[in-house]
């Protein structure tokens, strides 16, 4: 790392130290001494991998927090970027789509990961625009790309998740059981969790919606397998959703227990909760 990168780093470290009014003598361990520190806060050098996080640990910080410093409190770029898609896409703004996928496409950088970001964009585009063609060869490179990802990270839980309503039904149940059993290693992290019981309602949305009910009832299961009384979101649409398999499969047009639960929903005082179980439930049964 540049003499500049590794004083900005040690500035920081510094900054956040005393900040929680620590001295280097606190944080100091038996394999990390005060002159370490000093010489790393000062730029002089830097800390190797396993020291450094010692360090953040001794301040009392966890790794992603200090990294979320780094970036100046400014969310990942991928991040950023899904949450200008959803806006775009919430104010139906399908030029403002476009603009954004010739700038990703302008980008200096052409990788991978790149493609995965246009893919992204492209799937709102198709999401409002039907006639909108994403190509066999860009929906392999996406399946290909996240099957043979073998520990699934925040970055696939967030690819998959905005991708997913592109893929055939079989390519969506097929990765959707690789996402079940390649995303375990970071579910402790209170963030990954999140996202990843988005991803679960986003995918047994679309199998109700396909009416591939045992499949959805498959993953219904392995997201209860997660999820506790703390989870209050992801545990009322999943009780909202098996309600609305057994309407399903009692071929009944009377949807008054449906109604019901979400009046239910709407006296504990959750508009947000409540619009959005009216429009899926809206959704799943003009399917």
């Amino acid at each position: 790392m540049k003499l500049e990168k590794s004083m900005q780093l040690g500035e920081l470290y510094r900054e956040l130290r005393i900040a929680r009014g620590l001295k280097l003598k606190d944080v100091a361990r038996e394999n990390l001494s005060v002159s370490q520190l000093s010489r790393f806060e000062n730029g002089q050098s830097m800390l190797a991998a396993d020291k450094l996080l010692i360090a953040i640990s001794g301040i009392h910080m966890t790794f992603s927090e200090f990294g979320h410093a780094i970036n100046n409190y400014q969310e990942p770029k991928l991040f950023h970027l899904v949450n200008k898609i959803s806006n775009l896409y919430n104010q139906q703004d399908i030029d403002g789509l476009y603009k954004l996928l010739e700038t990703e496409k302008n980008s200096e950088v052409f990788d991978v990961y790149n493609r995965l970001n246009e893919l992204i964009i492209k799937t709102s585009i198709y999401a409002l625009d039907p006639t909108y063609i994403i190509s066999d060869e860009e929906k392999i490179f996406l399946t290909t790309y996240l099957y043979e990802i073998e520990e699934w990270t925040e970055y696939e839980l967030l690819v998959f998740g905005n991708t997913m309503s592109i893929l055939s039904e079989s390519d969506l149940i097929f990765l959707g059981k690789a996402f079940v059993d390649r995303d375990k290693v970071y579910l402790s992290l209170p963030s990954h969790k999140k996202n990843a019981e988005v991803v679960f309602l986003n995918l047994i949305l679309l199998l109700i919606g396909y009416r591939k009910i045992y499949q959805a009832n498959y993953f219904i299961e392995a997201l209860e397998k997660i999820i506790n009384y703390q989870d209050m979101f992801a545990m009322t649409f999943v009780n909202f959703l098996k309600k609305i398999i057994a309407h399903i499969e009692s071929d009944s047009k009377d949807i008054s227990e449906l109604e019901h639960f979400i009046e239910c929903v709407e006296e504990i005082g959750n508009p947000t909760m409540v619009a959005f179980l009216k429009v899926n439930l809206s959704r799943i049964l003009k399917e």
